[in-house]
């Protein structure tokens, strides 16, 4: 099984393989990619949206790509998104771009993502959920600067290698941290991130997703037959 909630649950996070639709990972990476390397010159400039200025960690990549907001939306990520969040009443919050070029000073420290968040305290006491589902755009490999992550059920850090047309989902009060690329090959992951309340966190996206009507139902080959309507059981 695929959309495993329950494992989810257990760790704290998710390891879903082979996942995303060739042609979703094909232009999501080669968008990633370009704007990592469009952007990395104005690293510490200002900006309208997310923290305010460039780093190396591009969030709210949307709004500096259409491509990357239509794939944040897209109807095969409303069959795998409302499994694990429970719900089909789901916020946008923030997409990012998170692309370690070859032998880039880019890392990530021990931290789980509803520390940066509005409302850390809420989050911790269950008040909502957030969930990160990162696309894996590249092979994630040992030197690569691969995600570690903090399974809460054994305690221990699993080092996540994993393919591109993986996909990664993290609870956003799972601790996970990440090295630096030291090999000569990009390493790109595009995060999305969702919740089940309206952060209202200035820079961010804070607009409830509406999920497309598609006349000819959503489809993904990719997930085994009886899991692509999982999500259908949480519509009212």
């Amino acid at each position: 099984m695929k959309l495993d909630n329950k494992l989810f649950k257990k760790q704290g996070y998710i390891h879903i393989k082979d996942i995303i639709p060739a042609h979703q990972l094909k232009r999501v990476r080669k968008e990633s990619i370009n704007l990592k390397r469009d952007k990395v010159s104005e690293l510490g400039k200002p900006r309208e949206f997310g923290t305010g200025q460039y780093w190396r960690g591009l969030e709210m990549a949307s709004k500096l790509n259409e491509t990357l907001f239509m794939s944040y939306i897209a109807p095969f990520m409303q069959q795998i998104v409302p499994v694990f969040l429970e719900t089909i009443d789901i916020y946008l919050f923030n997409d990012q771009v998170v692309v370690k070029l070859p032998h880039e000073d880019f890392a990530f420290p021990e931290h789980y993502d509803n520390q940066y968040g509005p409302d850390p305290e809420g989050a911790l006491n269950n008040e909502f959920k957030t969930i990160n589902f990162m696309w894996v755009l590249t092979n994630m490999t040992k030197g690569s600067g691969i995600l570690e992550i903090k399974n809460n059920d054994t305690g221990k850090w699993d080092p996540i290698e994993a393919k591109a047309g993986d996909m990664i989902a993290i609870d956003g009060n799972t601790l996970h941290r990440s090295g630096h690329n030291t090999t000569d090959k990009v390493r790109a992951l595009y995060a999305c991130v969702y919740s089940t309340k309206k952060m209202d966190f200035e820079g961010f996206h804070n607009i409830k997703w509406k999920f497309c009507s598609c006349r000819d139902g959503i489809k993904n080959v990719l997930l085994p037959k009886g899991e692509e309507k999982l999500w259908e059981n949480y519509k009212k």
